[in-house]
């Protein structure tokens, strides 16, 4: 029995490794798809400062994919994300208008989002649920705690700290700002993490077959508490990052974030699940989402059927990446 369960919990391994760009490559397809209908579709579409909205956009939503990729790669799924993301920034930005140093005020909100996530991971483990009943309720309750904190009303008025909302918030390199090369920078090494090291590929194979990954010595419960406030901690950097951009935050910042990020990595070819997927492949996603609001700007589509066009075309993308990724087609 050893070694079958052993060679079950290697199998993400392999899968990771070899047919990893083939799995992108109908995640890329989607992409390029999009961007040719984009092109010929908008005079506007292509231009640089059109392109580096897109990705400005994607930014926030970005720091969030993360986290929850990883998590759902190993078999668990995170949907607090999105009020994870408003209670931060909510800490964030009432620390910094009571005058508190501004790393006293980062350092506050990145806790927040640590303290959320390991309550998820251990609330769940503790009374043995799954990760994304436990998530479900404290969707609801961070949201509650952002709300009361903030008397239900934005948090304005913040004190001029140039350093942070000039330089960090609306500064960059050209037309990319600072908070995107960022999340790029988190996006590279934990892609590397994942590919390359011992703990992608525990990562990877408690996604597979937590029991086998269990019976060959890998922490399964403290790899997914960890996970579950790795998770938080990406959401309070996106919320600490939009407060430095917004100069402002809102208790319900973050609002429907889940489903757009869940959207994103569920297009990006992460198993839902668990125990395959990739970063690269989130970024695609995300860029797929990216460009589906992008376009319904400037295709002038009234607010009133965004979102059923926003639906229909996740729904032409997800097709699209499944045909070209599942199993059936997938080199060994």
């Amino acid at each position: 029995m050893a070694p079958s369960q052993d060679r079950g919990a290697a199998g993400p391994k392999r899968r990771g490794i070899a047919s990893l760009a083939f799995d992108e490559l109908g995640i890329a397809l989607a992409v390029l798809l999009f961007f040719v209908v984009g092109a010929f579709s908008s005079p506007y579409f292509l231009t640089l400062s059109n392109l580096t909205g897109i990705l400005q956009n994607v930014t926030f939503l970005g720091f969030l994919s993360i986290g929850v990729g990883l998590t759902l790669m190993a078999g668990e799924i995170d949907i607090s994300v999105g009020s994870v993301f408003g209670l931060s920034s909510i800490v964030t930005a009432l620390l910094l208008k009571s005058d508190y140093p501004v790393v006293a005020a980062i350092a506050a909100g990145l806790a927040v989002g640590l303290v959320c996530g390991l309550i998820n991971g251990i609330v769940a483990e503790l009374i043995k649920v799954p990760v994304v009943v436990i998530t479900l309720a404290t969707l609801g309750i961070y949201r509650a705690l952002a709300l009361v904190l903030a008397n239900g009303s934005p948090v304005g008025g913040l004190p001029d700290i140039p350093a942070f909302f000039d330089w960090f918030g609306q500064g960059g390199v050209g037309q990319v700002s600072y908070i995107t090369m960022l999340f790029l920078a988190l996006a590279a090494i934990v892609e590397i993490m994942l590919r390359w090291t011992s703990s992608g590929f525990r990562l990877l194979a408690i996604g597979s077959n937590p029991h086998a990954a269990h019976l060959i010595g890998f922490r399964v419960e403290r790899t997914r508490i960890l996970l579950l406030a790795f998770s938080g901690v990406m959401a309070a950097i996106s919320g600490v990052c939009a407060v430095a951009y917004l100069q402002t935050a809102g208790p319900t910042g973050g609002t429907g974030y889940e489903l757009s990020v869940l959207a994103a990595t569920i297009i990006g070819g992460v198993k839902l699940s668990g125990g395959r997927g990739s970063i690269l492949g989130v970024l695609l996603g995300l860029c797929v989402i990216g460009v589906i609001q992008n376009l319904i700007v400037l295709w002038g589509i009234s607010p009133n059927w965004s979102q059923g066009v926003s639906g229909l075309v996740l729904i032409a993308a997800m097709a699209l990446t499944w045909l070209t990724t599942r199993e059936g087609v997938n080199p060994r």
